[in-house]
């Protein structure tokens, strides 16, 4: 009788999410979101318009307006863990950042309205 041998099975990671610092790393940054945001099937809620994937209605469909709610929350996790550097945080709230806006498409928009090709320069120290 011979012996089954267990292997663990691998859990796969993209690539590494790199935290945002600012304008000068904004192509970067983006880059590494969306190859994490494809993998996940999550691209769509990011960046396409904040209608991009419309609510399903709650009443007709609760299945699938609770998919719709996790990808959301997934979507929005993944940009968070991105934006940890006070000096982004700072500014962003500087832009009028809705914390309570729990539309990750909007996030998003706002990062590339403050730090994106064209945005106001300003020194955020030590970066």
């Amino acid at each position: 009788m011979t012996t089954p041998v267990l292997t663990p099975t691998p859990i796969w990671r993209v690539c590494a999410l790199i935290e945002l610092k600012g304008s000068a790393n904004i192509r970067d940054w983006n880059h590494f979101l969306r190859v994490e945001l494809d993998a996940e099937e999550l691209t769509e809620y990011v960046y396409g318009p904040s209608s991009a994937v419309p609510e399903p209605n709650k009443n007709l469909d609760p299945v699938a307006h609770k998919a719709w709610k996790l990808a959301r929350a997934k979507a929005m996790r993944i940009l968070y863990t991105t934006l940890k550097r006070e000096t982004v945080t700072n500014r962003l709230e500087g832009y009028g950042w809705d914390e309570d806006n729990r539309d990750p498409a909007y996030v998003h928009k706002l990062v590339w309205k403050v730090f994106g090709p064209g945005a106001p320069s300003i020194s955020l120290g030590g970066l």
